[in-house]
């Protein structure tokens, strides 16, 4: 279809010249004009036609899954193999230190007035609970700055087909029809600005910046820590597990990001485990 395109497009370059010879010859300036006319048509169908196809393709061509590591266990969760574990034992979940109980004990959390200015699943955080996030935030920055990441406070608005570029299209299956769980930002559609959304993950900016460019390949690895806000949609996402401060729609993170030679990929992967394995070794965490 793009080849018939290009040639029904260039037989129209061809009767334009034809038309502008014609000078007096009112005859073959009429033919030439009806076959300019007919031309014009079919060649704005072909577009329409081709951008249809297009748009089909480009979404089949999203539903194509990113390959996973060749030693990446297949199967649910159960599948798994642990390599190792970390930190002291987990004390047994119970109910009686349910997080946000123990939040509104301490007055560090009010989901009631975060409901009222936005809606379900937004909340303030008070006190120490402010401070601990921001204080977090610098811990763990600060040990991915040890390891030569270049701190980045990133836009939590990208456009939109940045996001869909980076393979970012969460979306809630189990509704009819399936929502999106980004959040678009409206606008004046006759001033033509770009589709927005809010960003779900510091990684969609942090992909952004490296986009449209040409790296030297002796600047490689580029290394970047992102500061930046995530927001989910979370459409669907409701009932006792999701309750407090999970599946909220709003939190920061501070994401680890590489660009880098394929052969350098590997490294880097394990370079990135080893900073979150310090982090969470110097929080006292059990994790594995």
């Amino acid at each position: 279809m793009s080849r018939l395109l290009n040639t029904r497009r260039h037989a129209q370059g061809i009767v334009g010249e034809r038309i502008r010879q014609a000078g007096k010859d009112q005859e073959a300036r009429h033919a030439a004009l009806q076959e300019a006319k007919e031309l014009k048509s079919e060649i704005s169908q072909l577009e329409r036609d081709l951008t249809l196809v297009d748009d089909q393709l480009f979404s089949l061509a999203l539903a194509v899954p990113n390959d996973t590591h060749p030693l990446t266990p297949l199967g649910p969760e159960s599948a798994a193999v642990i390599l190792s574990t970390h930190g002291p034992e987990p004390i047994p979940a119970s109910p009686l230190r349910d997080h946000v109980t123990v939040c509104r004990d301490l007055g560090l959390l009010d989901l009631e007035a975060g409901a009222t200015v936005t809606g379900s699943s937004w909340y303030y955080l008070l006190h120490e609970a402010a401070l601990l996030e921001m204080a977090l935030t610098n811990y763990g920055l600060s040990i991915a700055l040890k390891h030569g990441f270049t701190p980045v406070i990133t836009p939590d608005v990208v456009r939109s087909d940045v996001a869909h570029r980076c393979g970012f299209q969460p979306r809630d299956n189990t509704a009819d029809p399936p929502v999106s769980q980004m959040y678009h930002l409206s606008g004046d559609s006759h001033l033509h600005h770009p589709e927005l959304v809010l960003s779900g993950t510091a990684e969609i900016p942090l992909a952004g910046m490296f986009a449209n460019q040409i790296l030297p390949l002796e600047v490689l690895p580029r290394k970047v820590v992102g500061l930046g806000r995530a927001f989910r949609a979370e459409a669907g996402a409701r009932g006792a597990e999701t309750r407090g401060l999970y599946r909220v729609h709003q939190f920061t993170k501070l994401e680890l990001f590489a660009v880098s030679q394929a052969s350098q990929s590997e490294e880097l992967m394990d370079e990135m485990r080893c900073v979150q394995t310090e982090i969470f070794t110097g929080l006292g965490f059990p994790f594995r």
